[in-house]
């Protein structure tokens, strides 16, 4: 028998066979040595001619690649993507040994950086195309997180805790950018899409354990098992190190669970994530106290923990071959708990005999988030079009309780707790005696969601994706706040019970004074937004793509930011010296004025290809901000308000190659980011030393934004290295550099700060400008190398080893301009008469230095093991 089978692609996603088949009599063929039929011999042994038969086309359809869409389903294939999705698997994650997402995105991903402003490697910064998403309430977040479908954007200030993300759980992350469609509020400049494992992706055993620098000591472990129909995985992580600066240990334990249940046209997942974290993160330090001992902190501690529950049910059912319904539900609850010591910044108002010893305060606060929530989806694959449409739900409710107490201060700018004894009622100080409560806080947030979306392939070599998502949100707020006393002069007065309501609330007689002691307000907003997206991949040639994309995003302001949003009528008040009381991040709030939602256009234009085993693109991008929410300062450490900025802007190059010669295999990676303020604007700082001072009664000390000036934190170059050499199938080693370019720190958004001393002079009758200004206001840029190296063993062990910034570089991640009583030794500054002083100064994240660990690991596949015990 001859039989001719014919392979092709057919828009890249059919299979077309072809078969001719020749048949004869059972007897020995013999083939003809010409002609297209095949002769049979029969019993005079004369050939007979047969014919040949053709049978009909059949078509097989392909499985596309599965990517991009949150929920489980069929996504597109990643060639059609109009825009410059980046992805990473388990096993590229598992060999680049990071400790968590930022880590790893940082080494690897195009137009990634990190801004360590908490001074802990599990609260950083992660910035994507000048957007960020970040752990840290203050910080304008503008990339949504999805973990297996569920956005994990905290609803407390849109916040992502990296913490709570298990890296040993992750099966793929997808970097999307734009605003898609399939992606719900947040998705201004990107959304980074999560997949955990089963017992079905991840048939196997593994461990791993680590020690070395800094104390660190780090047990993974994770298995999967299934048995063709249930499947079952679990992960757990434990953590603990001491830090390399004073004081600053961190210890995690993450436990992931999946159960599969395989059906005949699908599949459900049940998943539970449980994590109990305690941070350290003493923060910024002035840079010159960083220039005498980099291991330093400004003061400490800064301590955060946090608990959380995560379950999620999900599955899918393949209708038939063309249609496939998704839905998840999800039920999630977190608890936060945050310590944080400082200086007290208005020590020179207390009594001297309380000044000598009251020179530390504690913030403390209490949070509790739970969020619910389903979507449901379906998707349909058909001939020239992939269409995927559905709805979400989303519901969140929040309590947050937050405090403050004076306190003592070591030498060494620990702060602890006072004996109350010594301040008693007589001096008046209770905010020494107890914690004073700041702010009492619930709110709500529940949001609505259709959407759709489209790729349409009217040619095999050309793919038009089009969709749109339609948002309705609500947000809640009810605070019984403080009216914004001054600690000093909290005294035994304000805790009397008869002052215990809410100002306004009572009836008052003729030129009775309102005594109530908190300010209680309520908010209830409600944003609707319709955010299209349309995009085209034209395949030139096999080896080029070239694709353009827009697309429309919105934010919603979140509880903490309208909780802490600017009140201009404070900011004109009569008296009002030079800033309005603000918050105190994440803890003082204040009444709760209206603020915008954000909306986004982003626009990319790009090319990419793949030749002989390399891999590259180029693409441009813009996304244009209208009515930002900013986290402005107003010139006390941490303290500030949110508001609606006009307009920003973050547009740019970004490149990519990657390709093996030999035993070796290199990628490069190249950003130009331009990310700017577009409307003029004042903001309220006296740490920087180019703000003007307004006559009185005011005397507010602002500071000038004007269109181009950048935005702090964001880097103008971006380069990632990566150089791996094979020396043997056992052993390889991988060598990484990361190089950022200069940025401003926040604070200086003016960019217009520069070291001088004070002007010490009259405005009115009152000497303003009274303290030198120390700093550019800025971070140098820098340039760190990396290296890995792991050598296999026989029956599935590993030997590896990490080092971290391996020439010892010097650098800073973050800064901003604030006000310090610290010297350059760090040491608490007096004059004779007891009056501390104090300088303004520009405060860093210094980079961790030269850090080496060693680690084994085992990886056992159970299918192996299945398969040596049949044999």
């Amino acid at each position: 028998m001859l039989a001719r089978v014919r392979l092709e692609s057919i828009c890249q996603r059919r299979v077309v066979v072809y078969v001719s088949l020749l048949l004869g009599m059972l007897a020995v063929p013999v083939l003809a040595a010409e002609g297209d039929g095949a002769n049979t011999a029969t019993s005079d042994g004369n050939a007979v001619p047969q014919p040949a038969i053709r049978v009909e086309e059949i078509v097989i359809r392909a499985p596309r690649v599965r990517i991009v869409s949150p929920l489980p389903g069929v996504g597109i294939d990643l060639e059609q993507a109009a825009t410059n999705i980046q992805s990473a698997t388990a096993k590229e994650i598992s060999e680049s040994r990071a400790i968590n997402i930022t880590e790893f995105m940082n080494n690897n991903m195009q137009s990634v950086s990190i801004n360590d402003y908490a001074g802990n490697p599990f609260q950083q910064d992660l910035n994507f195309r000048g957007f960020t998403a970040s752990p840290m309430i203050g910080t304008p977040q503008g990339i949504s997180v999805y973990l297996d479908g569920v956005r994990v954007n905290e609803a407390f200030g849109d916040v992502v805790n990296w913490d709570l993300l298990p890296m040993n759980a992750i099966a793929s992350m997808d970097l999307l950018p734009g605003s898609s469609p399939l992606f719900g509020l947040n998705t201004l400049g990107g959304a980074l899409a999560i997949r955990t494992k089963s017992g079905f992706t991840d048939h196997h055993a593994r461990g791993e354990v680590i020690g070395g620098a800094w104390g660190r000591q780090q047990v993974q472990v994770s298995n999967g098992i299934n048995n063709g129909v249930l499947g079952l995985f679990t992960a757990y992580n434990h953590f603990e190190e001491d830090g390399w600066r004073q004081k600053s240990p961190s210890n995690l334990r993450q436990l992931y669970n999946n159960l599969t249940l395989k059906l005949p046209k699908g599949e459900i997942n049940f998943s539970a994530l449980n994590v109990d974290t305690a941070l350290t993160g003493n923060g910024l330090v002035p840079f010159e106290m960083a220039e005498t001992n980099r291991k330093w902190v400004f003061s400490s501690p800064d301590e955060s923990g946090n608990k959380l529950d995560h379950y999620n049910l999900n599955g899918r059912w393949d209708v038939n071959d063309y249609i496939s319904v998704s839905a998840m539900a999800y039920k999630r609850k977190m608890h936060q708990t945050a310590l944080s010591g400082d200086a007290y910044d208005e020590v020179n108002r207390l009594p001297a005999i309380s000044a000598e010893r009251l020179t530390g305060l504690f913030n403390l606060s209490d949070l509790n988030q739970s969020a619910k929530g389903w979507t449901l989806q379906a998707m349909f694959d058909l001939d020239r079009h992939q269409v995927t449409a559905g709805a979400s739900y989303d519901t969140n409710d929040i309590r947050f309780l937050q405090s403050q107490q004076l306190a003592e201060m070591t030498p060494d700018r620990e702060i602890f707790y006072v004996d109350p004894a010594l301040y008693n009622e007589a001096w008046m100080l209770e905010a020494a005696m107890r914690p004073i409560i700041r702010n009492n806080l619930t709110g709500s947030s529940r949001t609505k969601g259709v959407f759709f979306s489209d790729t349409w392939s009217p040619m095999d070599n050309l793919h038009i994706t089009y969709g749109a998502r339609f948002n309705w949100a609500n947000v809640k707020n009810t605070l019984r706040s403080d009216r914004g006393l001054s600690l000093y002069n909290f005294g035994y007065q304000q805790f009397d019970p008869s002052r215990d309501y809410c100002k306004g609330s009572r009836p008052l007689a003729p030129g009775q004074q309102d005594l109530g002691r908190w300010v209680c307000t309520d908010g209830n907003y409600s944003y609707r937004s319709l955010n299209p997206s349309i995009g085209v991949v034209w395949q030139a040639l096999d080896s080029l793509s070239l694709y353009g994309n827009i697309s429309r995003g919105a934010r919603i302001p979140t509880v903490i930011e309208l909780g802490c949003a600017r009140d201009y009528t404070a900011d004109n008040s009569l008296g009002s010296t030079n800033y309005q009381y603000g918050c105190s991040i994440p803890t003082s709030l204040s009444a709760d004025p209206y603020l915008k939602q954000v909306r986004s256009t982003a626009y990319e234009i790009g090319m990419r290809g793949v030749s002989e085993g390399f891999s590259w693109n180029v693409g441009v991008f813009r996304t244009e901000l209208k009515d930002d929410i900013l986290f402005m300062p107003l010139g006390r450490k941490n303290r500030g308000v949110f508001d609606n900025f006009g307009a920003t802007l973050r547009q740019g190059v970004e490149m990519g190659f990657r390709g093996a010669v030999g035993r070796s295999r290199f990628g490069l990676n190249y950003t130009y980011l331009l990310a700017t303020f577009e409307s003029s604007a004042t903001a309220i700082n006296p740490n920087n030393s180019a703000h003007v001072v307004e006559p009185p009664p005011s005397l507010q000390t602002l500071v000038n934004i004007s269109p181009g000036d950048s935005l702090p934190g964001m880097p103008r170059h971006i380069v990632q290295a990566n150089w791996n050499y094979r020396f043997s199938d056992r052993f390889d080693m991988t060598l990484n550099m990361i190089m950022h370019s200069s940025s401003y720190v926040r604070g200086n958004e003016n960019n217009e700060h520069r070291p001088r001393e004070a002007g010490n002079y009259l405005v009115g009758s009152n000497r303003v400008d009274i303290y030198d200004y120390l700093g550019e206001g800025s971070i140098p840029g820098y340039a760190t190398f990396n290296l890995r190296a792991s050598y296999r063993f026989d029956a599935g062990f590993t030997l590896f080893i990490k080092a971290d910034n391996i020439f010892d570089k010097q650098y800073a991640t973050a800064g901003d301009l604030g006000r310090t009583p610290f010297d350059a030794g760090g040491n608490y500054q007096r004059k004779p008469d007891g009056e501390v002083l104090y300088h303004n100064t520009t405060f860093i994240g210094p980079g961790a230095p030269r850090a080496v660990w060693i680690g084994l690991a085992y990886d056992l596949d159970w299918k192996k093991v299945r398969g040596d015990s049949k044999q």
